[in-house]
Formats: C-alpha cells, sequence, structure tokens
C-alpha cells in the first residue's frame, strides 16, 4: 500500500479505536457504495465508509451514523474542502433515510429504527492545526448545501477528535492502574429528565453523540476489589470561574451522585491553570449555601479533581500498511 493510502486508513483506525471505549457498534459492511434512490441527485451510488450504531439511552431508537472519514493535513483543511465534504455527505444521508438498497445492506432491524443521520469525521494526520475549527465551519456558505429539513449532519473535528482520544488514552491508563473496570462494567451515565426517562437499564448504556459534545461527560462504573463503585466525570471547559464548577456540583447533587457511597473523580481535559484552585473555591462556596453542613462537608472532601495527560496521537503512515486490522 503506498504512504497516501495508508494515511487515507488513518482516520478509520482512529475512530475505531476511540467508538469501541464509548460503546459504539459498526454495521459489517465498510467501504460500500449503495444505490442512490433520488433522481435530482445525479448519481448512480453513494458510498459509506462505515456506518456506526447505537440505541438512544432515552428513545429506545437505534440512532444509525452514516459516516464520512477524512484524513487530512493541517493545511487541507480548509472551506472549500469542508464544504465538498458536507455537500456530498448531505446528499448520501438524505437517500439513506429512503434508500431499500442502504437499508439492506446496514439496517439491523426494522423494529427500533430511528433515523440515518451523517458524522463527518475529520482527522489531523500530522497535529498540526492549530486554528478555531468552529470559526471554519460558521464561515461555510450552507446555502450552498442541499441538507433536507428532517436530516442531521455531525461534524467532529480535529479539536474534538484529539478530545475524545485524550478520554479513552485516560480510561485506558485508569484500567491499567487498577482504579477502572473494563467495558462491561461502565456505563454512560443518563439521569431521568423531566420529560424523558432513560429506557430499560441503566448499564451498557452508549455515549451519544450529544454526551459526546457535551460540556462534560459522565461515567458510572461499578467497583471490585480494587476499588469502589463510582462516577468520573470528564470536564471540557476552561475550569476560569468558580461559578461554572458551583453549577457542576450543584448537577452532581441534582443527579444524586452524592445519594450513595460512591466515588467521584473529575478529570480536566483541557482546563486552565485555575481550574483546580476555582474548583476548591466552588466546593468552599456551596458549603456555605448548605450552612457548613457536615454531611455536605464530607461529600465535597471526597471529590477528587485532576488534569489528565494530553496525548498528541500520531501514526507513522509506513507502518499502517502493515496493519492486519484496517
Amino acid at each position: 500500500m503506498s504512504e497516501t493510502g495508508n494515511i487515507e486508513k488513518l482516520a478509520k483506525i482512529v475512530s475505531n479505536d476511540i467508538f469501541k471505549w464509548f460503546k459504539w457498534d459498526t454495521c459489517k459492511p465498510k467501504d460500500v457504495d449503495w444505490s442512490c434512490e433520488s433522481d435530482h441527485h445525479c448519481k448512480k451510488t453513494h458510498p459509506s465508509d462505515v456506518v456506526f450504531h447505537y440505541d438512544d439511552p432515552y428513545s429506545g431508537y437505534t440512532k444509525y451514523l452514516n459516516t464520512d472519514l477524512k484524513s487530512y493535513a493541517a493545511g487541507s483543511i480548509s472551506r472549500p474542502s469542508l464544504t465538498k465534504a458536507l455537500k456530498s455527505l448531505a446528499l448520501s444521508v438524505e437517500c439513506a433515510n429512503i434508500s431499500a438498497s442502504w437499508q439492506d445492506k446496514f439496517l439491523l432491524d426494522d423494529v427500533g429504527f430511528g433515523d440515518v443521520s451523517g458524522l463527518l469525521f475529520i482527522y489531523n494526520h500530522d497535529s498540526k492545526y492549530d486554528k478555531d475549527f468552529h470559526e471554519l465551519v460558521e464561515s461555510v456558505e450552507y446555502k450552498e448545501i442541499t441538507i433536507a429539513e428532517e436530516n442531521e449532519l455531525i461534524i467532529m473535528g480535529p479539536n474534538l477528535i484529539q478530545r475524545l482520544c485524550d478520554v479513552v488514552s485516560d480510561m485506558k491508563m485508569l484500567k491499567a492502574d487498577d482504579s477502572f473496570p473494563g467495558p462491561k462494567d461502565y456505563t454512560f451515565f443518563y439521569p431521568d429528565l423531566i420529560r424523558s426517562r432513560r429506557c430499560g437499564d441503566e448499564w451498557g448504556k452508549p455515549a451519544t453523540i450529544e454526551a459526546l459534545t457535551s460540556p462534560w461527560l459522565i461515567v458510572k462504573h461499578r467497583g471490585n476489589d480494587d476499588f469502589k463503585s463510582g462516577f468520573v466525570i470528564y470536564y471540557h471547559q476552561s475550569g476560569e470561574s468558580v461559578e461554572e464548577f458551583i453549577y457542576l456540583i450543584d448537577a452532581m447533587s441534582h443527579y444524586q451522585m452524592f445519594s450513595g457511597d460512591y466515588t467521584i473523580r473529575i478529570r480536566f481535559t483541557g482546563a486552565s491553570t485555575h481550574a483546580p484552585t476555582n474548583f476548591e473555591k466552588a466546593k468552599h462556596e456551596y458549603l456555605k449555601m448548605w450552612g457548613n453542613d457536615e454531611g455536605r462537608r464530607e461529600q465535597m472532601e471526597s471529590i477528587q479533581a485532576e488534569q489528565i495527560t494530553n496525548f498528541t496521537t500520531t501514526f507513522n503512515p509506513m507502518e499502517i500498511g502493515m496493519r492486519e486490522d484496517v
């Protein structure tokens, strides 16, 4: 395989490595084309690099993500390349929702079929992208892209992908240190909401696309002989203010995380140097709101908070061709 071909495989490797930790599954057909069902698309087929799926914790429906995997050098991540990829993905998703060919290849079961969304996964393989990807997304002329009103397109850019890689690396490190369990004994936490209740058992829930793009990600895990049951909260905001941590602590209380004998670990994924100090101040302020209640004090003192190690995920393209799993 050429070096260019190996680079094209990098997004596949990274997505496979991280999403299995978030309990996403993949449909067996990969890198396949399927028949276009629309006369105005001017295409005979559409591509699917990979189709991810998971059961939504609240609706119970299976969500499918028709995914376009891109592996770009920093200089290739531009408005034209993003616009071109989104145009192609928008047509694919519109067709996937009505295509018998797509459903024959990827649909697991007619029962519980929710919808097909589009996921554009943009991996920066040289780790040199240092611009604001959000600004790039905002700059796209979306009137040039035909997106059906009922269809959803999701973009995962280099910064988000790197953050997810860091979270997975941290979960692996905690497991290696015998302070976190394997996949069967952790779940992503979804509290019952006012208008929505979690479907079925709380264990085995995936990290939804909404959870992965939220300000924090909550993992609940069982205990064993080495550690107690508890929660690990990956916190993605800057931590520049005390108020944001008071809000976090209040949410933890609302979610009844303090009601059991749980360990609570907050893991900062990219917070400022002021975050640990601001978190301690927030605990102090929260205690004052509760009149310095001794039970609350013990709860606050039991919370551990620290910055995770941030890694740069890079691969040697010449080694990719030697891997059997791509």
